[in-house]
């Protein structure tokens, strides 16, 4: 097996990356998904731009969710249109994310089937927008 040996500037970066940063989108992307999906779902008892909060809110805690349990290397994806996974690996990941991180994603009060729906609704975002060729702020 070769032994691979990290710089002193990638420690740095990976060290970085542990202690300063807690997420991966920025505001315009966060809105963008969070607009995508309140058109596609609609929770009981709340109107229109109390929805749009609870979403912004919802995808900024499931942006760090997967900060903290994805490495940088492949979450980056969402930030780099040019190297990107392949249509297979992207059902995969889908598949894989979906099932583990939805035992750590709760949106209180929300009821549980559109609570998955919402989940689901943004992991196929997150996981397009890692394919090559594509992004957050510019999928239909």
């Amino acid at each position: 097996m070769a032994t691979i040996t990290l710089t002193e500037e990638q420690r740095k970066a990976i060290k970085q990356d542990f202690e300063n940063q807690v997420e991966m989108l920025s505001d315009e992307e966060v809105e963008v998904l969070a607009s995508k999906i309140n058109d596609k779902v609609n929770i009981p008892f709340v109107r229109e731009k109390k929805e749009q909060m609870i979403l912004v809110k919802t995808v900024k805690k499931f942006d760090r969710l997967l900060y903290r349990n994805l490495p940088n290397e492949l979450y980056g994806l969402v930030k780099d249109s040019q190297d990107g996974i392949s249509d297979d690996e992207a059902k995969e990941l889908e598949a894989t994310l979906t099932e583990r991180l939805n035992k750590k994603f709760d949106i209180p009060y929300i009821p549980e089937i559109i609570e998955a729906k919402i989940f689901k609704l943004l992991v196929g975002f997150i996981v397009s927008a890692m394919r090559k060729n594509f992004s957050i702020l510019h999928q239909a």
